[in-house]
């Protein structure tokens, strides 16, 4: 009896498989086939979530195959909801890293850009090294492909960290690989070189091709700009050979491009053999194009087709039937629709903000012109006005006192135009240029020369502690200037009578840090965060009543990463500050 019942199971028909079918037929390389599989499992009625999650992964995952990156973020972005709405935090770092990548390839980069810092934040909470320093590799990515470098930089040092200190030696060797790419874009190409080097032995130990290549195209391009074409061309030649076996067509046609150019004048015959192997390697590539093309076409029409057949059908059902067809199909619309006006929703918060964020700006800058340059101005114009009715009548002493007192104003007037002008030009996205090399010794002389009267006006002394040897860097002068006058101004304005303010230089491995240091009023705990924001700068007048706008340290820092530097603040209430630049070498001007 119990064997006539299994046999009746097995007569049965069984439920079909949607997500097992299409997952086969997408490693087997059939794209088009997988797309059409689960794009069917997805019409079933009565889907279960599980279920419909891994149907859109296959679809993300299947389009992004075929080129079409666009239609790829709209299921991805469906197991992103999915994950947040489940609670998946594991399962959504990975539909975040997903879109970012998605978003890079379809050249949008304000989306991808979110979409990993959420991913970021997301593994900051879970705290799985692995992930976070994937997350973070990615970021490295998308500000690279959107020509933000120094931001990316900072994201790949994090990820090499996070390898460092809890990952192996093949995620080490991947993560330097990463952080090569804005270090060369940055001119660093020493430091980009040490980071390919560690990983070619790291990937060839470990025998990973698909890693290896990459690594050492990037070898062979580092050798060609450094104009040792014999290193150049033998990586490019092992590079070339693996992408062969992997049949990586893009970059096999990338690295004979290369090949073609550093042989053309050493070996020309075996120059144009590469550069056929390069034209072929692009004729492929565009036969796959259009083939991929073809192939989405036939997917819409076999899914329009498919459509049409079903409601051919349900012509002949019942009434009743007809009419869960139809709600069916809106229930369908509303779905799309969701998704779409989720799209629209995230783009118009960002104009939104971006937009916000720009009047802000604005507002303060009107705020800061209407009363802060004015308070200087009015302070002159009373002064002038007494000595004019006053002058003959006043003792040399009291003559003196007036005239520095206007020389205060006056200086502090000049001070805040010049930071509002070098605001408004950071914010309207004007570059100062590029490097040139200076001694860091003599640019703060510079500067403390120009501040040694007020200074002497407090009882104040200005101490500069310098190593004998020269330290030199290559930097953007005139935005370091600006903002070592803005701390020495700060440090001689918050200090009280008698005190000293010391500038300390200290050389560092590729540049140096300057550090102005003051026993003055220091800044309260809560007010830290936000000094370097001008919508947040904390505000309060001098130890002797002198103004402040607290436009400064903003104009500052801006300047500061435009020069590819940072700045850094230790202080306590009562107990002074400390403000450190950390000066990074910069390509020289040609």
């Amino acid at each position: 009896m119990r064997t006539l019942f299994l046999a009746i199971l097995l007569l049965l028909p069984q439920p079909r498989d949607f997500y097992a079918e299409a997952e086969r037929q997408y490693y087997d390389s059939q794209y088009a086939e997988a797309i059409k599989i689960a794009l069917e499992g997805t019409s079933q009625p009565n889907l279960a979530d599980s279920t419909a999650v891994e149907l859109w992964s296959i679809l993300g995952a299947s389009y992004s195959r075929l080129g079409a990156f666009d239609k790829a973020a709209e299921y991805m972005i469906l197991c992103y909801e999915y994950d947040k709405k489940a609670g998946d935090e594991a399962g959504l770092t990975s539909s975040l890293i997903n879109l970012a990548s998605m978003y890079v390839y379809a050249g949008k980069g304000d989306l991808a850009e979110d979409y990993s810092l959420e991913a970021i934040a997301n593994e900051e909470r879970i705290g799985r090294p692995a992930k976070l320093a994937m997350a973070c590799g990615k970021a490295c990515d998308v500000y690279h492909a959107i020509g933000r470098d120094s931001v990316a930089l900072r994201y790949a040092d994090r990820a090499v960290a996070i390898a460092d200190k809890d990952l192996d030696a093949v995620a080490q060797a991947i993560r330097r690989s990463q952080r090569a790419y804005p270090l060369e874009a940055l001119g660093r190409h020493d430091e980009a070189m040490r980071d390919l080097l560690f990983a070619e032995k790291v990937l060839r130990q470990a025998d990973i091709p698909q890693s290896l290549t990459i690594v050492c195209f990037q070898l062979g391009q580092e050798y060609g700009r450094q104009g040792k074409r014999a290193q150049e061309q033998k990586y490019l030649k092992e590079a070339a050979d693996i992408a062969r076996k992997l049949e990586d067509l893009p970059l096999l046609e990338k690295i004979c491009t290369r090949l073609a150019e550093s042989l053309r004048t050493s070996d020309p015959a075996q120059a144009l053999l590469y550069l056929e192997e390069a034209r072929s390697m692009q004729e492929r590539i565009n036969k796959s194009k259009s083939d991929n093309a073809l192939e989405l076409f036939n997917i819409e029409y076999e899914t329009a087709r498919r459509e049409k057949t079903i409601a051919e059908q349900s012509l002949q059902l019942m009434q009743q039937r007809r009419t869960q067809g139809i709600l069916a199909a809106v229930l369908l619309f509303l779905v799309i629709a969701a998704v779409v006006t989720a799209v629209a929703a995230v783009r118009t918060r960002r104009s939104r903000r971006i937009l916000r964020q720009s009047n802000e700006q604005k507002d303060f800058l009107f705020k800061v012109i209407s009363h802060d340059i004015q308070s200087p101005a009015v302070a002159q114009l009373r002064g002038l006005q007494m000595l004019r009715g006053k002058a003959g009548k006043m003792s040399a002493d009291e003559l003196s006192r007036v005239f520095l007192q206007l020389e205060q104003q006056a200086s502090s007037e000049v001070e805040l135009i010049d930071n509002v002008l070098r605001w408004a030009r950071a914010q309207s996205g004007e570059q100062s240029g590029e490097g040139v090399p200076f001694v860091l010794k003599d640019l703060v002389k510079e500067g403390m020369a120009q501040y040694e009267g007020g200074a002497r006006i407090k009882d104040i002394s200005l101490v500069l502690e310098a190593p004998e040897q020269p330290v030199v860097v290559c930097s953007n002068r005139s935005n370091l200037m600006l903002a070592l006058r803005n701390l020495l101004s700060n440090a001689i304005k918050f200090s009280p009578r008698g005190e000293t303010v010391r500038i300390v230089i200290a050389p560092a491995v590729d540049g140096a840090s300057l550090s102005v240091i003051d026993n003055g009023i220091g800044i309260p705990a809560d007010k830290l965060e936000g000094i370097f924001l001008s919508e947040t700068a904390f505000r309060r007048s001098g130890t002797d009543g002198e103004p402040s706008n607290g436009l400064g340290l903003a104009v500052s820092r801006k300047l500061l990463e435009e020069a590819g530097c940072s700045i850094t603040v230790k202080s306590a209430e009562g107990k002074g500050s400390a403000f450190t630049i950390g000066i990074h070498n910069l390509k020289e001007n040609a």
